[in-house]
C-alpha cells in the first residue's frame, strides 16, 4: 500500500472529517447521566430553508391564496394536486403523501410554526444557531454536548451522513461523517488492514501521551477512525434488506436513512444520527401541488424516504424519534419570480418513539398585522423545546442547562 493510497482511505473516512470539527478538543466531558438504553435519535436537515406555508398549508385562511395567486396549494378535494386534509384546517402538500398515513395513524407531531427569537435569514448562520442549539457563533453542536453530558456503552454513538459533519455534532467528543457506508474503508486487503490498523493503533497510543496539542489531536482523531473502522467492518452494507417490504428511494438521502436503519438494527449503540436533505431554495419557479414541480419533488424525496424509514424499523420505531428540521421559512406572500424568498417560522416534523401525533404550536395568523414584520409567518415554538422534549422525554438527558446552553426550556408535549 502507498502513501497516496493510504491518504486517500484516511480522507473517506475519520480523519477527513477533523476540519469539520470545532471546540476545544481538550476540556474534559462531564459525564452527567447514562444515556437512556437503545434510544435513538434520528435528525433530517432540510437544507435550503423550506417554505412551511406550502407544507402544511391553512386551506382555511383566504389570505393565504391572495398572497399566493400562482403557488398556493388547492384545498382538500378529489384533485391529485390538492391538500391532503389533516384536520379540516390543515393539509400536506401533495408531494408528502408518503407520510399522510403516519399522521392519520396518530404517530405523526406536526409543528407548522417552528423557529427562533432574533432569527438570521442567512443560511449559513441560521443552521449553525438550530444546530447549535444557541444563537451565538463558536459553540458546540447541540447533539455533541448531548453526547458529552452522557455516557453510553455504544461502540459507535453517533454519526453524521453527508459531505462533512454538521454542526449539531461538532465538538469534544469526535464522531465520523461519511456519505456512504460502502464506501468507509481503507480500501485494501482485509489482512492488510487489520495488520495497518493494529501498527496505527500503537502509534496513536503513544502520541497520546505527549503533551503537544497536534499530538494528541491525531490520537484523537486517529483513534475514532480505527475504532469505526473495526466496528463497521462486519456491516455489508450492500447486502443489507430492508424489514417489512420497505423500499428506499435510490438518492442520497433514502440510502443513507436505509444506512442508518441498517446501523441502529446492528446493535452498535447508535444514539444519534443526522441525515441532510437540500432542494428547498425555491427563490423562483417554486410550482405548486402539480407533479413536477421544484418543491414538489422535493416533498416527494423527503416523504418517501421518512416513510421507508419508519417502515423497515417497525416495532423498532419505539425506541427511534425522527425529527425533521429546517433553518427557516419563506415570505408569505409569493414573489415576481413565482417563488418565495427567506422568511421565518417554518414546519417541522416529528415521528416514533412514543410521540404523540397531531398538530403541535398556536397558530399565529397569515393577517398583515399578524406576521413577522408584515412578510413573515411568526414563530409560536422555540425549536429548542422541541429539542428539550426529544431529550428529557426520549434520550434521558437530565441537564438541559449544558445541552440547550442559555434556554429556558418550555415543554412543547409532544411525547404522550
Amino acid at each position: 500500500m502507498n502513501r497516496r493510497q493510504f491518504m486517500k482511505g484516511l480522507m473517506a473516512s475519520t480523519m477527513g472529517g477533523m476540519a469539520a470539527l470545532s471546540g476545544n478538543p481538550f476540556s474534559p466531558a462531564i459525564k452527567l447521566a447514562n444515556a437512556a438504553p437503545g434510544k435513538t435519535l434520528v435528525v433530517l436537515f432540510q437544507r435550503g430553508g423550506c417554505d412551511g406555508l406550502n407544507t402544511v398549508i391553512p386551506y382555511t385562511e383566504s389570505r393565504y391564496y391572495s398572497m399566493r395567486p400562482t403557488i398556493a396549494i388547492a384545498p382538500p378535494s378529489a384533485d391529485p394536486a390538492s391538500a391532503i386534509d389533516l384536520n379540516g384546517v390543515f393539509g400536506l402538500h401533495p408531494g408528502l403523501a408518503a407520510i399522510a398515513p403516519f399522521f392519520a395513524a396518530g404517530e405523526l407531531a406536526v409543528l407548522p410554526t417552528v423557529h427562533y427569537p432574533d432569527a438570521s435569514r442567512s443560511h449559513f448562520d441560521s443552521q449553525m444557531y438550530i444546530e447549535s442549539a444557541a444563537n451565538s457563533r463558536d459553540i458546540e453542536g447541540w447533539l455533541n454536548r448531548y453526547l458529552q453530558t452522557t455516557g453510553g456503552p455504544g461502540d459507535i454513538r453517533a454519526i453524521g451522513f453527508g459531505n462533512e459533519l454538521p454542526q449539531s455534532l461538532r465538538g469534544d467528543v469526535t464522531v465520523s461523517s461519511m456519505n456512504d457506508l460502502r464506501s468507509f474503508s481503507l480500501g485494501i486487503p482485509d489482512n492488510d488492514e487489520a495488520t495497518l490498523l493494529a501498527n496505527l493503533s500503537s502509534v496513536y497510543d503513544e502520541l497520546s501521551q505527549d503533551g503537544r496539542t497536534y499530538r494528541q489531536l491525531l490520537n484523537r482523531f486517529g483513534s475514532r477512525l480505527i475504532s469505526d473502522v473495526e466496528n463497521l467492518r462486519d456491516i455489508d452494507a450492500s447486502a443489507y434488506t430492508p424489514g417489512n417490504g420497505a423500499v428506499y428511494p435510490g438518492h442520497s438521502t433514502g440510502q443513507q436513512l436505509r444506512q442508518v436503519a441498517q446501523l441502529i438494527k446492528s446493535g452498535v449503540g447508535l444514539e444519534a444520527a443526522t441525515v441532510s436533505i437540500g432542494g428547498w431554495d425555491n427563490h423562483s419557479n417554486q410550482g405548486g401541488g402539480a407533479a413536477g414541480g421544484t418543491q414538489y419533488n422535493a416533498h416527494v424525496r423527503f416523504a418517501e424516504s421518512i416513510a421507508a424509514f419508519c417502515t423497515d424499523m417497525g416495532a423498532g420505531m419505539a425506541d427511534v424519534v425522527l425529527l425533521t428540521c429546517t433553518e427557516f421559512g419563506r415570505t408569505a406572500e409569493e414573489n415576481g419570480s413565482l417563488g418565495t424568498d427567506h422568511g421565518w417560522a417554518s414546519s417541522w416534523f416529528a415521528i416514533g418513539g412514543g410521540i404523540r401525533g397531531g398538530i403541535y404550536g398556536a397558530w399565529p395568523g397569515l393577517e398583515e398585522d399578524q406576521l413577522h414584520n408584515g412578510r413573515y409567518l411568526e414563530m409560536s415554538v422555540d425549536y429548542r423545546d422541541v429539542f428539550g422534549d426529544i431529550l428529557t422525554q426520549h434520550m434521558a438527558a437530565n441537564n438541559l442547562s449544558e445541552v440547550l446552553a442559555g434556554h429556558d426550556y418550555s415543554a412543547v408535549g409532544l411525547f404522550g
